[in-house]
């Protein structure tokens, strides 16, 4: 979930976008914003995915408060799936202060201090731990895993180096597989000249 905070300079620079009538430009923004990957579930965007235009906070939607700050780029099965009831699951925190530090990722899972109510709550409303995620997570950590074990770090990180869609949730390669995912994005992103 290191997708979901956005500064200021950007919020102020997107701020004139309005939904639903620049919803394309804004999604358009928000995938380069996120560097090609899904807000929720850090999966790599593919071309053939459906990419929504999610409202963070539904009850905001279509009211003088929504705008860039609660829109995020997600695949359309997250959108689907995340609640709509927000009210059920707050206290959220307030996503331009959260860290992605606030949260683990162990044994397949994206998991929290016990106290912070605030991200549990942030975890359970994305819903980035359903079974369908966690199976998609698991399955392609274990193929990471086995062209590691099999080839070695330095085969995998050309792997990951070269394809964008492999570098998908990159938080659990990060944790489970000890290879620098978010710096092999970075790098792939100036390669690209993004």
């Amino acid at each position: 979930m290191n997708f979901l905070p956005k500064d200021n300079e950007t919020t102020e620079r997107y701020s004139g976008l309005r939904y639903p009538q620049d919803r394309d430009k804004a999604i358009h923004a928000l995938t380069s914003l996120q560097k090609g990957y899904c807000a929720y579930s850090e999966r790599y965007l593919k071309p053939l995915d459906s990419v929504e235009l999610e409202h963070f906070d539904p009850r905001k939607k279509n009211t003088e408060e929504d705008g860039f700050k609660n829109w995020h780029a997600v695949i359309r099965w997250m959108n689907a799936h995340k609640s709509r009831r927000i009210e059920n699951f707050e206290p959220l925190p307030e996503i331009e202060t959260w860290t992605a530090a606030r949260i683990r990722y162990e044994h397949g899972l994206y998991v929290c201090d016990d106290e912070d109510m605030a991200t549990r709550n942030l975890i359970d409303f994305l819903g980035v731990n359903k079974q369908e995620v966690f199976e998609e997570r698991s399955n392609h950590i274990a193929r990471m895993r086995g062209i590691q074990q099999k080839f070695g770090d330095q085969l995998l990180i050309e792997i990951l180096s070269e394809s964008p869609e492999d570098l998908s949730f990159p938080t659990a390669i990060e944790a489970e597989l000890g290879i620098p995912a978010f710096d092999l994005i970075d790098r792939h992103l100036i390669s690209d000249g993004a």
